[in-house]
């Protein structure tokens, strides 16, 4: 676990050293993709707990009769 934290520790201090553009681009290029993945487990794992509540599909009006 040391190793790990050691790595974790030396990665945060070059993005903490870097300028603000590049430390802006890195954080975006591996935030987004992370951040995407992060929202479609979560999307799965309610929607597979939708389903095993029964309950349907939402309806494109959302209950409003229009």
């Amino acid at each position: 676990m040391n190793g790990i934290l050691s790595w974790w520790d030396g990665v945060e201090e070059w993005l903490t050293g870097l300028p603000f553009i590049p430390q802006l681009i890195v954080t975006a290029i591996v935030l987004i993709p992370l951040a995407t993945v992060a929202a479609s487990g979560v999307n799965y794992l309610v929607g597979r707990l939708f389903s095993k509540l029964g309950r349907a599909e939402a309806d494109d009006d959302h209950g409003l009769g229009i």
